[in-house]
């Protein structure tokens, strides 16, 4: 099968375009043909060995994971011998944790990680971006947030892949939203739901003063120190990017009333947890709340570019790579 291959950190030239063996499922794993996989900054970080911190997963002096890429939708072409409740030729979707694995044709996945069958109502490529922005920005705002009707929510970094789903799942709880994104990207947070929208070259959401229930810093761009005045008495600063500041309010005053900052590892919860979630995001896909926003998409040789495009901080939605001629497979 043909794959990405990345044996030392660098930046994205990196990586070998290979042909290697196509894996065998084991007994409780499923072979999925890979469809398209999501190019998330996890992916960059595992790739570059930055921060170090990132090392303590990906390997202190080269990679450990050879193929990268965590996040996936495609069809299962073969099933281990234990496997139950998963058909050949089944539509899923789901991540394959720390084993990463889908820049490649094909990826054996455990059927006990986050995998799911994707709903036969429900368009594959409307389902993945749920795998990357919705179950990073639904924990966040509805477990670390407690985001409820009437709250005062500002999203920053309103049209990436968290950022946007972060608009449509705030709006669905009835909160009043305000998304910040660059002067490109104004029309496109509108068109999410955002009731405000801050051109960030223009304004500085951080001068405002006692403005906000919640700060939800989808790209790590801002600070809670500078935050802190735009948020309420009892309001909180929540990012997906946590820095010392944040790291020691949410170790000391985790239960605190009034301004604090928090964070959490919504990608490090249980398999089933993440499941029901995907459940509650698919229900709202078909209610219409949630209408993913596409991003660009990349062929495998493009990987390096993909990433590149990722990095700068200015990408649209959901950032994917395509591995199949979709016109051929879904005739």
């Amino acid at each position: 099968m043909k794959t990405s291959y990345c044996t030392k950190y660098g930046g994205p030239d990196v990586y070998q375009f290979i042909e290697i063996d196509t894996p065998k499922p084991k007994e409780n794993e499923v072979l999925v043909k890979v469809y398209r996989a999501v190019v998330s900054p996890t992916d960059g970080n595992f790739r570059s060995g930055k921060p170090i911190i990132a090392r303590l997963f990906s390997g202190l002096v080269k990679p450990k994971m050879k193929i990268h890429g965590e996040m996936f939708v495609g069809k299962i072409v073969e099933i281990g011998t234990h496997v139950t409740g998963f058909n050949i030729n089944d539509m899923v979707y789901g991540s394959n944790g720390m084993k990463l694995g889908a820049y490649a044709e094909f990826i054996a996945v455990d059927i006990s990680n986050a995998i799911k069958i994707v709903p036969t109502d429900l368009d594959y490529k409307d389902v993945l971006p749920l795998l990357d922005g919705g179950i990073t920005a639904l924990p966040f705002l509805k477990e670390l947030g407690n985001i409820k009707a009437g709250d005062s929510v500002l999203i920053n970094g309103a049209s990436g892949a968290v950022g946007s789903m972060a608009i449509m799942i705030a709006k669905h709880f009835k909160a009043y939203v305000t998304g910040v994104c660059s002067t490109n990207n104004v029309e496109i947070v509108s068109s999410l739901g955002a009731d405000e929208v801050i051109d960030y070259k223009k304004e500085d959401f951080t001068k405002k003063y006692n403005q906000y229930d919640i700060i939800f810093d989808t790209v790590g761009k801002s600070t809670y120190g500078k935050s802190k005045k735009a948020l309420k008495e009892n309001g909180i600063y929540i990012t997906t990017v946590p820095t010392p500041d944040v790291m020691i309010q949410a170790l000391f005053r985790k239960n605190a009333k009034s301004k604090r900052a928090c964070f959490m590892a919504a990608g490090l919860r249980k398999p089933q947890v993440k499941i029901e979630d995907l459940k509650y995001l698919e229900n709202l896909l078909r209610s219409k709340e949630l209408k993913p926003l596409h991003g660009k998409d990349f062929n495998l040789e493009e990987l390096g570019l993909a990433q590149t495009y990722v990095e700068s901080g200015h990408k649209v939605g959901n950032v994917t790579i395509s591995l199949i001629n979709e016109k051929e497979n879904l005739k």
